[in-house]
């Protein structure tokens, strides 16, 4: 007679499946786009022209507007010189398997925040979602920032159970590797220790302790880039420079009419802004030429900041429109034909929908859990309007966790609606 399986044999069950499902699907998802050579990511390029160069020993990734966050570009070097000619074979495995592994970690850390139905729940949708799918194939940061960030905002949650300064170093250590992915990142990082302050914890100094062992583990991940730049370029470099790059490339005439009146898609003048060849650069293109890149950066902001002072009714119609096409489920409906905008935007509506609710509801109901999301949500808000809007980077930063949270709703609307009595199987389904 079959015994009930013990919860940990089942976990381990569930997990296992978990990571098959996302194989399974990630694998058909690559041979289905096998022939049509995607490039999402346009910095494809630059990645492999930087570890090309850090194979040749110029470790310098300093671009025009920016330094490059340093990860991805020494990793890629790293998969060349020990795959050679078959280096895209290694990282693309080896990406696609850390993937998969993400979504048993985003699979905890529902079951950290809720039970073991959203968890489910919100590991299925991950397993399907297409806006966090696509990233599996891409040569660039994106996925490898999404996989990071998963780890380590389960590890800085775990740390809120555990007394464990051990925990505390290995959240520090994969929050660094996501940083040093993408930098924008760090706009989280002061709502860290605030986590730990809200949570219900060890006492004062004890959670001093751990905020003062998780920012030197940061920092000392720092140190082998910060310290080089240092020597470079004259300024040290936590993860990537384009403080005033950044914020000049999101605040100037050709972007606001991007954002706010953009030309027809297609049209030379939308191919033009979209890549990023910028009347502003021109103008500075002579008098970047003898600058040194600490005085570039300030160029740039002050350039950025001119334009703010001059238009401050187009900074605030930029500002809103930003904030407006952050909120936005999809994509920018200006920027994609008709069909794929609406084909995504009809997939995530019902995710940001539920999600929004999911959002309010935990933060009402337990806020020292939940204001882990709010931080991340208003640290990419800040960036999102005070610098550029970019929805890839609130797709691979947010939507896993919008997943978490849309799913809290969809189980309490099915408990509240009665839906689980009506189907008592799909009840045993998310256990």
């Amino acid at each position: 007679m079959p015994t009930a399986l013990s919860p940990d044999r089942s976990e381990r069950r569930t997990e296992r499946w978990i990571f098959i499902a996302m194989l399974a699907v990630r694998l058909l998802y690559l041979a289905a786009t096998a022939s049509m050579d995607l490039d999402l990511d346009r910095d494809t390029a630059r990645y492999e022209e930087q570890s090309d160069a850090i194979l040749r020993g110029d470790v310098d990734l300093e671009t025009p507007l920016f330094i490059t966050a340093p990860f991805y570009s020494f990793a890629q070097a790293a998969f060349k010189w020990a795959f050679g000619s078959a280096w895209k074979w290694g990282i693309g495995i080896a990406q696609l398997l850390l993937c998969c592994l993400s979504g048993v970690y985003l699979y905890r850390i529902a079951k950290l925040l809720f039970d073991r139905r959203v968890a489910r729940l919100s590991a299925a949708a991950y397993v399907v979602f297409p806006l966090t799918l696509v990233w599996v194939n891409a040569r660039a940061q994106d996925m490898p920032f999404q996989i990071a960030l998963i780890f380590a905002l389960y590890a800085i949650l775990r740390t809120m159970q555990r007394d464990d300064l051990r925990w505390t170093m290995a959240a520090a250590a994969l929050f660094a590797v996501a940083f040093l992915t993408k930098s924008h990142l760090l706009l989280f990082a002061p709502f860290i220790p605030l986590i730990w302050w809200l949570g219900r914890g060890p006492k004062a100094g004890r959670k001093l302790a751990h905020t003062a062992v998780f920012a030197a583990t940061c920092f000392a991940f720092t140190l082998p880039y910060g310290l080089y730049n240092l020597h470079r370029h004259g300024l040290y470099v936590l993860s990537s420079t384009g403080q005033g790059g950044h914020f000049l490339t999101g605040h100037n005439d050709d972007v606001y009419r991007f954002i706010v009146d953009p030309p027809p898609l297609g049209s030379p003048e939308h191919t033009r802004i979209l890549k990023m060849d910028y009347l502003v650069l021109r103008e500075l293109q002579n008098s970047l030429a003898t600058l040194d890149h600490r005085c570039k950066q300030h160029l740039y902001q002050q350039k950025g900041l001119d334009w703010c002072r001059a238009n401050p009714g187009k900074l605030v119609k930029l500002s809103l429109y930003d904030l407006y096409y952050f909120l936005l489920p999809g994509v920018n409906y200006h920027h994609y034909g008709f069909g794929g905008w609406l084909a995504l935007f009809l997939l995530s509506l019902p995710v940001y929908g539920l999600a929004s609710i999911g959002i309010i509801r935990a933060l009402r109901a337990d806020p020292r859990t939940h204001f882990w999301i709010l931080g991340l949500l208003l640290s990419m808000v800040v960036f999102s309007v005070g610098f550029y809007v970019q929805n890839r980077f609130r797709t691979i930063t947010l939507e896993p966790y919008y997943l978490i949270y849309a799913s809290s709703t969809a189980v309490w609307l099915g408990d509240r609606s009665g839906l689980f009595r009506r189907w008592p199987r799909l009840a045993r389904l998310l256990g």
